[in-house]
């Protein structure tokens, strides 16, 4: 799996491309980590070139979100086709409170948290 990052202001966007399952969740994961562990407090998790989500997925995606709580940051989703905006719906209210629906509202809703 590609992962790409980039700065816009003060949120670090992540584009994750690929699978995000048990082959790819892993990098997404060590990048997500990387920039926590760099400072980032304002991170989008851009899922516009995802195909697919898996319970593996999720977990790092509330992993993440977790750890940025605890950091006092802010983890915004966004994108996703039809399969990963489902898999979002049946995972309940958590996911769902972190979605946005485009690029810049997530990068609107992320500078919240500061």
């Amino acid at each position: 799996m590609t992962v790409v990052s980039r700065q816009s202001g003060s949120v670090m966007i992540v584009t994750p491309q690929g699978r995000f399952d048990t082959n790819g969740g892993p990098e997404v994961e060590r990048v997500l980590a990387d920039h926590i562990e760099r400072g980032a407090r304002q991170i989008v998790l851009d899922l516009s070139q995802i195909e697919y989500i898996s319970s593996i997925g999720l977990r790092v995606i509330l992993k993440t979100a977790m750890a940025m709580i605890k950091k006092g940051g802010r983890v915004v989703l966004c994108g996703g086709n039809d399969h990963v905006r489902t898999v979002f719906q049946l995972s309940g209210v958590m996911i769902m409170s972190l979605h946005a629906a485009t690029l810049e509202e997530a990068i609107l809703k992320a500078q919240e948290a500061h």
